[in-house]
């Protein structure tokens, strides 16, 4: 079977040409020369050139017999990630062709690159030509987002929302971009919408749980029981992580706000109890609690209801949740005496050590 061989696509600055037998830059005698240099070569080598001159630039898109269609060839670096390698490909396409799909293309490509301030002209130029192309607004929308343009983002992404109404990524971004803009009560039905539409989206449904805890007390409650799905959901994911945070986050201001801001006298009490408890304890059992208190609460605990009750595997007895996070935080610091335990209660604990060394 014979490979099929690769197009060369590519485009070189006039100011960069050898100007040896060509005729003065500017007239038209010099464009056809040029033209005539690089159609003349390929076609000596048995391939059909394209050659256009325009912009300070000569373009090139030469195909072998037998060879690769282009915009099938550069489409499919980009699918295969080879993003540097499609660049200069796309840019010569793009100078010579009026396609919305390679503009696009284009954009994209220079977006993923991590240039989204020169992808923006690309992808305006792909909804140009395609007013229909909705990616090429959601594209858009993210260039504009990440160049710090927010109000042509939301404009954009609202394009793409109009065009595909059941479109999730859409959504998600229009609700990311508005809520970044401190516009987050105009944020919120989009990011519910983006979550019922992509259930397996981890950006949608954490999304969804941190426009909820910005919208402030009101909406805290749900926030939390949103982190929850995302930590059961995600367990492994990044964002799982960063709803297990918010939910310490939470209970922390929790417990706070249940005493005002003064000690959690109970919280004292429990981590006296752990004190006791784990002076009985080698290092290696009292870790396993820890540890065990860790997982339980990876899907939060009900730290100010203390009619729910909670058992472990590796300590006898039943607990409220403010008392497994007391004694979570008295383990943690036997094992780093200065470290953040993430619970709060540092104020709580160092009154229980001073307590019990006055017993």
């Amino acid at each position: 079977m014979t490979t099929r061989q690769a197009p060369e696509i590519f485009q070189i600055p006039l100011d960069d040409l050898d100007p040896a037998g060509l005729p003065p830059r500017g007239t038209p005698e010099f464009e056809q020369a040029v033209i005539g240099r690089y159609a003349l070569d390929y076609a000596a080598r048995g391939w059909q050139a394209v050659v256009a001159v325009d912009e300070g630039f000569v373009r090139v898109v030469a195909v072998p017999e037998r060879g690769v269609e282009p915009k099938a060839y550069v489409l499919g670096l980009l699918q295969n990630g080879f993003l540097e390698d499609a660049l200069p490909v796309l840019e010569a396409l793009d100078g010579m062709l009026d396609d919305a799909e390679i503009a696009y293309s284009h954009g994209l490509c220079l977006s993923e690159l991590r240039r989204p301030a020169e992808a923006v002209a690309p992808l305006q130029r792909a909804v140009e030509l395609d007013p229909t192309h909705a990616n090429a607004f959601i594209a858009l929308g993210v260039a504009f987002a990440r160049t710090g343009r927010a109000d042509e983002a939301a404009d954009a992404l609202r394009d793409a929302v109009k065009l595909e109404p059941e479109n999730a990524f859409a959504k998600r971004n229009l609700a990311a971009v508005l809520m970044r803009s401190g516009r987050t009560a105009e944020a919120l039905p989009f990011f519910r919408q983006a979550a019922s539409l992509a259930p397996a989206d981890p950006g949608a449904q954490l999304g969804l749980a941190q426009c909820l805890e910005e919208l402030g007390p009101s909406h805290v409650k749900e926030a939390a029981e949103q982190y929850k799905a995302v930590v059961k959901r995600f367990p492994e994911h990044q964002a799982g992580e960063m709803a297990e945070e918010a939910l310490t986050r939470i209970g922390q201001d929790e417990l706070r706000a249940a005493v005002d801001g003064g000690l959690r006298m109970d919280a004292v009490m429990y981590m006296q109890a752990a004190l006791d408890r784990f002076a009985k304890l080698d290092q290696a059992k009292v870790g396993q609690i820890v540890m065990e208190i860790a997982l339980l609460g990876r899907n939060g605990l009900e730290i100010n209801k203390p009619a729910v009750r909670y058992t472990l595997e590796n300590l006898e007895g039943e607990f409220s949740g403010l008392a497994l996070l007391a004694y979570m935080h008295v383990g943690f610091r036997m094992f780093d005496a200065k470290g953040d335990a993430g619970t709060g209660l540092d104020r709580e604990y160092e009154a229980a050590v001073k307590m019990r060394r006055e017993r």
